[in-house]
């Protein structure tokens, strides 16, 4: 069932920050797993493994592409921890024409406590921070939004979960009334990295303003470049990005006035921002 975007996943008053993180981290991170929770769900029993992803390839690349296009849950051995301008990313699996790389989002829940069968997350670490906490060998489960095919298989935009986590009964509680007029920009962002194609030329410190309109019940109805980035193809992409949202229904959800703000706005995205 889909729930309303307005409850956004918490983990009640104890939840502390990550090191020099602050609350639009928070608000990011939280945006990401409301929609695993829309996709996917909690159920990490229907995990593929990610040795499974390289025979779908290999058998058929057209199932495979459409197979491994929707949000999914894997699972699979870290073979290595590595890194680039964008942060800390896992190499998994790694064997003759089998591994998987995994791109995760900009934030992840660490520590975790499981009590009871019951999750629940004691902060959110950047990339880095939080690759730092596991080793080679390590087991680890993944939320992610899709899986693309090039030169390798790559998981993007990953949630990822140690296995006593995984397979805790019950998942993070959720905490309703939030003010979604708060974190409208966050949502927007998150949307927008759903239909996000990363051009070669981008790199981080890259930042394009654009200039959206949209429609009260949410549709967007305009997108375009307010200030460039200096790249014309991270400038396309992220146009594409955000017109690719669609419709927001979760703007019928604001109060009005809210709404009128979002009529005509401005926002700066980062490739950061697009990689959520």
């Amino acid at each position: 069932m889909k729930l309303p975007l307005v409850v956004l996943l918490s983990t009640m008053a104890s939840v502390t920050y990550g090191a020099g993180l602050d609350s639009a981290a928070w608000d990011q991170f939280n945006t990401r797993m409301h929609e695993m929770f829309e996709t996917t769900g909690w159920d990490f029993r229907q995990a593929v493994d990610t040795t499974q992803i390289t025979k779908d390839l290999q058998s058929n690349q057209a199932r495979a592409q459409i197979k491994y296009s929707r949000p999914g849950i894997y699972h699979g051995r870290i073979s290595k921890i590595m890194m680039d301008d964008q942060g800390a990313f896992f190499i998994i699996d790694q064997g003759k024409n089998t591994a998987v790389t995994v791109f995760m989002s900009g934030y992840q829940a660490w520590p975790w406590k499981v009590s009871g069968g019951k999750s629940e997350i004691k902060g959110i670490q950047s990339l880095n921070e939080f690759a730092s906490n596991f080793d080679a060998g390590q087991e680890l489960y993944f939320q992610c939004r899709r899986v693309e095919f090039g030169i390798g298989i790559y998981l993007r935009s990953c949630l990822v979960f140690p296995p006593s986590v995984a397979t805790s009964r019950y998942a993070p509680e959720l905490i309703n009334e939030i003010d979604m007029g708060a974190h409208f920009d966050e949502l927007i962002k998150a949307r927008s990295a759903e239909g996000w194609t990363r051009p070669p030329s981008a790199r981080k410190g890259m930042v394009v303003e654009l200039e959206i309109g949209m429609t009260p019940d949410g549709t967007v109805k305009s997108v375009t470049i307010a200030k460039t980035s200096g790249d014309e193809p991270f400038d396309t992409s992220a146009v594409a990005a955000v017109k690719n949202i669609g419709r927001l229904t979760e703007m019928q959800e604001m109060k009005p006035s809210d709404t009128n703000q979002y009529q005509s706005f401005r926002m700066k995205f980062t490739p950061e921002d697009l990689a959520l």
